[in-house]
């Protein structure tokens, strides 16, 4: 292995939201181990950070502009990884692809009309939503034991609505950890495009998949399909740079394309200096390749070692088992405790900083979120206190 994800620096005092706004984000236990902004303790590739300091090293930081070959290079990974044939023209860049959400939404529909979201979702979906005055549609997912799925002909109701102009798709699913299979994807895809509801596909997660299962771009499969669709990607969660406030938006489409350029612009976008050498080292050369699998590998250890503790230990909290990404999606049901009081359990009792589940809507008032991408060391320390207070509530 040559990336130790045992043994991590302090993050403390680096300006860490996670790590340095613990107190405010949880006053009533400031000296919670933090376990829900969604980055992880780990180092990014050393690629990266020799080549950010290089950079650093000339002693002046004015405006950047992104590296001719970025669009190429995500084509190249994309290619590599999830067998998508990517024009580089299809490309634009954005600080975020919560920003790319936001302009998707305002460049293809208007203030009232409506947009599909899947919740339990990330909550700046329903965030942007509503910023942007557009009317909020639920497809709630289901969970049906196994895993959480979508409810087919309600999204079928909804996409024939004209009024309703746009889903937000996440794929992987935050936070319910979800790889949509190809005939879901097909069946979401045949939906929209029989109803003109433009996908916005938020693919963030898609470099870090569990054994088992394999990520589909949805516009990769069909051309009819890549015409209604903007798909979101970020190098952010899979190398940890999410500071460094760099997308990109891929639209086949060239006046889908046309069009979020312009709402780019009027959003005032620049380039962030960093973000742009960052993106180049992480896709360059084939990549940081073995820094995702060896990633991959630890947090797959990660999400084992919380399995077989809750089984042992505490096995009225279950840890529904995850397709994707470092974010677990902890069923609490069988403590039998109202929301307000199971964050009270684990943030108070426990003196674990977690995300409780209604902040991402749809059936989550038993959940809770756990970021496992931390050190096993962590994480063990995490789930002693868990047990000790679950001993103490005689659970």
């Amino acid at each position: 292995m040559n990336y130790d994800f045992d043994h991590l620096p302090d993050r403390h005092g680096t300006f860490s939201y996670k790590w340095d706004e613990v107190a405010s984000e949880f006053p009533q236990a400031p000296d919670v181990i933090p376990m829900w902004v969604a980055d992880t303790d780990f180092p990014c590739p050393k690629e990266i950070v020799e080549a950010i300091q290089k950079r650093a090293a000339h002693p002046i930081y004015g405006y950047g502009q992104i590296d001719h070959d970025s669009a190429a290079l995500l084509a190249q990974w994309e290619k590599k990884r999830n067998q998508w044939d990517v024009d580089p023209q299809w490309i634009t860049y954005c600080n975020g692809v919560v920003v790319g959400l936001n302009a998707i939404i305002s460049a293809f529909s208007e203030e009232g009309d409506g947009v599909i979201i899947q919740p339990p979702v990330y909550y700046p979906f329903r965030e942007a939503v509503e910023k942007t005055r557009r009317k909020l549609c639920l497809n709630e997912l289901y969970n049906n034991g196994d895993h959480w799925a979508i409810d087919f002909e309600q999204l079928e109701r909804l996409a024939k609505d004209p009024c309703n102009k746009i889903l937000l798709l996440c794929n992987p699913h935050n936070p319910v950890s979800r790889v949509y299979r190809r005939d879901e994807l097909e069946k979401i895809g045949e939906i929209c495009l029989k109803h003109h509801v433009v996908i916005a596909s938020d693919e963030i997660h898609s470099d870090l998949i569990y054994p088992g299962h394999k990520h589909i771009p949805i516009a990769s499969l069909s051309p009819e399909i890549a015409a209604i669709t903007v798909t979101a990607v970020s190098p952010s969660k899979t190398f940890n740079i999410a500071g460094l406030q760099m997308s990109a938006l891929i639209a086949p489409s060239r006046d889908m394309l046309e069009r979020l350029e312009e709402e780019l612009d009027r959003r005032c976008y620049i380039p962030n200096l960093f973000g742009s050498i960052a993106w180049k080292a992480a896709y360059s050369d084939g990549g940081c390749e073995e820094y995702v699998e060896e990633l991959m590998n630890y947090l797959w250890g990660n999400y084992l070692y919380l399995d077989q503790y809750l089984r042992e230990h505490m096995p009225k909290i279950r840890c529904q088992k995850p397709e994707a990404t470092y974010l677990m999606w902890l069923d609490c049901s069988g403590l039998g405790l109202e929301q307000e009081e199971l964050k009270r359990f684990f943030v108070e009792d426990a003196r674990v900083g977690v995300e409780e589940g209604t902040l991402f809507g749809g059936a989550s008032a038993s959940f809770m979120r756990m970021n496992i991408g931390c050190a096993r060391a962590t994480l063990k320390q995490a789930l002693e206190q868990l047990e000790s207070a679950y001993q103490k509530r005689g659970f």
